[in-house]
């Protein structure tokens, strides 16, 4: 993610809403103005009021604010880090473009701006859940996925500013021996200096250098550095300016680390040295705020997360926040980077234009996250019912065209049907999520146990040179259900099912990674079979422990 260091707008606080389930904002004008509700961005709007809780479909924002004169002369650009489903957006009542996907950064260019003095957004809203949508599903409740379809814009939104001449793009590429490769694309037809400084957290700088560009130059060289890791995630800030017969013209501040990730047959490794991935599975997930995490919230989780002894977890179902990174990036956990690829069935394994679409956000996912040292494995999908020959094809598409994009890391999609999988062993990994004990052999976590170890010794077998990650196990534990001996949906069972779990699994050397689902309750659609929320967490929705935290910090410390 490049961070700017250019003039910004922020627009955050309180906007106007109104939901439009007729569709008939557009055709009545609404884009020019419209009387509505407040509702905080950002945000998710399902939550900020009980008439909006489980609508899905159209609505409408509105944000009126002021421009001052000194960007007069600057090229505005509308970012948005997060909305949708669909978002169109007019400016001061100009159409100014669109974006499909809920989870990356987009940026539109605004023409029509008022400098010193007051200029109006408004954003239409889609979050109708269709088939074709990314993640699918048709409608608020026949979701193809076990988490709730919150709409809004759920991030950060803000106005930057750019002169004529800009950075446009940046990839970064580090390894733990020093090793740097900087990649530096503008929108700049005519000869250019780019300019490098690598700044410490003492802010003295270690490392510069300028370079002529006509719009793509590729910088490679050895720096003197201390390496990022999960004990001593040290990071540095690269400062990349475009320079114009010797006048800044842009500037954009990345932080990076240092630090070498590979998969091997025998393993993961960080910096060369053989290590266990232990954690979770996370959603962006709380009470009101819906998808938008606050950050005292995010400061807590990084926090439980080092105190229970994790070192990783995967992005489920779907690319998290900038934020929410940059605290895995400050925090030393490691990441697997998901898509919001959840859920595909038989038809979109067959569907050229799903295709299309869904490379287009994993560019865009991709891009937006791939300098981060946290960032060490991609995955392109979570579940897909991939029993079919059109699913080898679509995966390996997929696998083949995030390569394409960051040569740099493993790409792994994680598997529910195993053995009967026709794609696995495609990744560079093998993920398998496994629920023996639960959604099977319910009440029996012994006769789980047995089935799952069984499982990962038979797909050992079949692909011996790829090394085993359990992405998703666990059991409901409902909070302050207790029950001696251990019974279903009790605090007890959760703790012994993930317990037996880890014990089991950990002694397999092919086994190289455990992620419990989940780690904290989460809510879902209407379920017969939920009371509002998935229970699997081992913290509540609102961050209390359950009785499985104290077992699986124990265990995890065990696991090195």
């Amino acid at each position: 993610m490049v961070v700017g260091v250019r003039p910004r707008v922020e627009l955050s606080g309180f906007w106007r809403f109104k939901p439009d389930p007729g569709d008939v904002g557009e055709s009545s004008g609404w884009f020019r103005g419209f009387d509505g509700d407040l509702i905080y961005v950002p945000a998710s709007w399902n939550e900020q009021n009980p008439d909006w809780d489980g609508y899905g479909g159209v609505a409408w924002y509105q944000y009126d604010f002021h421009i001052p004169r000194e960007f007069s002369g600057l090229t505005a650009w509308l970012v948005f880090e997060g909305a949708g489903y669909l978002t169109r957006v007019w400016f001061n009542g100009l159409s100014i473009g669109g974006h499909e996907g809920s989870f990356t950064q987009f940026r539109l260019r605004v023409n029509g701006v008022r400098f010193g003095d007051w200029n109006r957004v408004v954003v239409k809203v889609d979050n109708t859940l269709k088939p074709d949508s990314i993640p699918p599903g048709e409608g608020m409740i026949s979701t193809y996925f076990d988490f709730y379809h919150y709409g809004g814009i759920h991030r950060p939104v803000y106005l930057e500013f750019t002169r004529e001449c800009f950075i446009s793009d940046l990839f970064v590429t580090t390894r733990h021996d020093g090793y740097l490769k900087v990649e530096v694309e503008s929108n700049c037809g005519k000869t250019h200096n780019i300019a490098l400084e690598l700044i410490d957290s003492g802010g003295s700088t270690v490392y510069s250098r300028v370079v002529e560009s006509r719009g793509l130059v590729a910088v490679e060289d050895r720096v003197k550095v201390e390496p990022w890791s999960i004990e001593h995630p040290v990071l540095y800030r690269l400062a990349v300016k475009l320079l114009i017969n010797g006048e800044e013209h842009d500037e954009v501040m990345e932080r990076v680390g240092f630090r070498t990730f590979e998969v091997r047959p025998s393993g993961f490794y960080l910096n060369g040295e053989s290590i266990f991935l232990k954690g979770f599975g996370r959603h962006e997930d709380f009470p009101i705020f819906g998808r938008s995490l606050p950050g005292p919230v995010l400061v807590r989780d990084f926090h439980e997360l080092k105190g229970i002894n994790a070192n990783s977890f995967r992005t489920s179902h779907y690319p998290y926040s900038n934020q929410h990174l940059d605290l895995a990036d400050e925090f030393g956990i490691l990441v697997i980077l998901e898509a919001p690829l959840v859920g595909l069935r038989e038809q979109h394994f067959k569907d050229q234009a799903y295709l299309a679409k869904a490379k287009a956000v994993i560019s865009e996912m991709v891009r937006q996250h791939r300098n981060r040292p946290s960032v060490v494995m991609y995955s392109v999908a979570n579940e897909p019912n991939s029993i079919v020959d059109e699913a080898r094809v679509f995966l390996g598409e997929l696998i083949s065209h995030v390569k394409s994009i960051d040569p740099t890391r493993p790409v792994i999609y994680t598997s529910h049907r195993h053995l009967e999988d026709k794609a696995l062993g495609l990744g560079d990994a093998i993920a398998l999520n496994t629920y023996f004990g639960w959604y099977s052999e319910t009440g029996d976590i012994e006769a789980g146990v047995a089935r799952v170890t069984k499982l990962v010794d038979e797909v050992h077998a079949r692909y011996p040179d790829r090394p085993i990650i359990i992405t998703e196990f666990g059991a409901e534990g409902y909070p302050g259900l207790h029950h001696d001996p251990p019974v279903a949906w009790s605090e007890e069972y959760q703790e012994l099912f993930i317990r037996r779990y880890i014990e089991e699994l950990s002694k397999r050397p092919y086994v190289r990674g455990l992620h419990i689902w989940n780690y904290a309750d989460f809510r879902t659609p209407q379920r017969v079979y939920r009371v509002i929320l998935n229970t699997k967490g081992v913290f509540t929705r609102d961050r209390r422990p359950k009785l499985a935290v104290r077992a699986i910090r124990e265990l995890f410390a065990g696991l090195r």
